[in-house]
């Protein structure tokens, strides 16, 4: 790990939080304790930071390459900068309904692979989406690669990563906002979804699909159409061919209601 890529100690943790820095994660010792540490975990969960618990020997072991002859005193804080800050998906609706918008929203669940991960948000950037969710655990990192594969586009749509997706699934309940999932189990093609209302749209991983939370919480599943012998698509691919469907449905919409 570069120097460059990570900030110790309890003051300078504080100060990097209060900025605007991205931060991917805070590592704290196991046994710390005190004001600022409460200070840092506060701060972490407004700004949907992950924070993880640690032994004191991996705290040393991530140290070592960096500072192997002066060893600094890390105070049982370990900060690794990330690539995007990260939003409330509270924050994000709020502003989608005071321009007057319909919201769409996609939600990413067990997506691994951070090339995937990265053109899905370039698809989804260029496609108007307004926000994409994803879960603290079980998803691919929003690193440089991540940056990389989404030329860039990963600086220009918010990503809002949530403790579990059961809870974002609620909020979108009390908010009427129609949750729909592409899964091969389903028996109605994407076409007869209803994508001119508020929408979040659930993704699921190539090998597993989505989860059996998602499931549960979908109001409807969908599948895309094929007429080959290979049955599943790349989930980049498929993100970008749901995305398609979602603009040809409003652009038809806004013909028949001409302002």
């Amino acid at each position: 790990m570069k120097k460059k890529e990570i900030f110790i100690g309890r003051q300078p943790a504080l100060e990097v939080l209060r900025s605007e820095k991205a931060v991917e994660k805070i590592l704290l010792m196991k046994g710390s304790f005190g004001p600022e540490i409460e200070e840092i975990k506060k701060i972490c969960e407004d700004k949907r930071i992950a924070v993880q618990t640690v032994p004191k020997d991996k705290i040393a072991y991530m140290l070592f390459p960096v500072y192997q002859h002066n060893r600094p005193n890390h105070q049982g804080v370990v900060g690794i900068y990330g690539e995007v800050q990260y939003f409330k998906l509270d924050d994000i609706y709020n502003q989608v309904l005071e321009k007057g918008e319909l919201a769409l929203i996609l939600v990413l669940d067990g997506v691994t692979d951070v090339r995937n991960f990265g053109a899905i948000a370039r698809t989804a950037e260029a496609m108007g989406v307004h926000a994409i969710v994803i879960p603290e655990k079980g998803i691919a990192q929003v690193n440089s690669e991540a940056v990389k594969a989404s030329a860039g586009a990963i600086h220009h749509i918010p990503i809002c990563r949530e403790k579990d997706l059961r809870g974002v699934y609620k909020y979108f309940q009390l908010n009427g906002i129609q949750i729909v999932a592409s899964s091969l189990k389903a028996e109605k093609n994407i076409d007869k979804i209803d994508f001119t209302i508020p929408t979040a749209i659930v993704m699921g991983s190539e090998g597993k699909g989505i989860s059996t939370i998602s499931q549960d919480y979908s109001d409807q599943l969908f599948l895309i159409p094929m007429q080959g012998k290979v049955n599943s698509l790349n989930v980049s691919v498929s993100a970008g061919m749901i995305l398609y469907e979602v603009n040809v449905q409003k652009k038809s919409l806004d013909k028949s209601n001409p302002s």
